[in-house]
């Protein structure tokens, strides 16, 4: 829910903002396609050079990732189905410093507490491999593969695509 806030709680939430942490800036269109509501982000300027060029689409839906890929706008040439990716979630796009000299900050959603800080180092570094990938002009995924670590099927709730 989006609503406007006053000057005095805008003071105080800019007082207590993370500096760890880049503003995002992106331009979001929302539209329906055959009574499936989109919301096309396309990340621009000033960002972390990990989010240029990055365009996500975003939807919700109780379909399968199937039915989703299925019924994708034909207008829209989707890379990869990034869903449950932490490369792609938007604390992690923001984090100011590289990844990898920062992995402690990097939020590993999909990852157990019990990690040893190497393991997360590793993971910062393959996170940064998958993003880089995905912006290679050429590359092909198979859109019905959602991300998951463990190979296992990711929720069907919402679905993230990289445009």
């Amino acid at each position: 829910v989006k609503q406007p806030i006053s000057q005095r709680d805008y003071s105080n939430l800019l007082a207590h903002r993370d500096d760890n942490h880049l503003p995002v800036f992106k331009t979001r269109r929302s539209f329906l396609y055959e009574n499936q509501q989109y919301q096309l982000d396309i990340y621009r300027a000033p960002c972390h050079s990990r989010c240029q060029g990055l365009v996500l689409l975003e939807t919700f839906t109780t379909s399968n990732n199937d039915e989703v890929v299925d019924s994708l706008p034909p207008f829209l040439k989707v890379k990869k189905n990034v869903t449950g990716d932490p490369a792609f979630s938007m604390y992690n796009l923001s984090i100011r410093s590289d990844w990898e000299d920062s992995a402690e900050q990097f939020c590993h959603k999909l990852s157990s507490d019990d990690e040893s800080e190497d393991e997360n180092v590793s993971e910062v570094r393959k996170a940064q491999e998958r993003l880089v990938h995905v912006s290679e002009e050429n590359t092909v995924f198979d859109v019905r593969k959602a991300y998951d670590r463990n190979e296992r099927p990711v929720s069907e709730s919402s679905s993230v695509c990289s445009l």
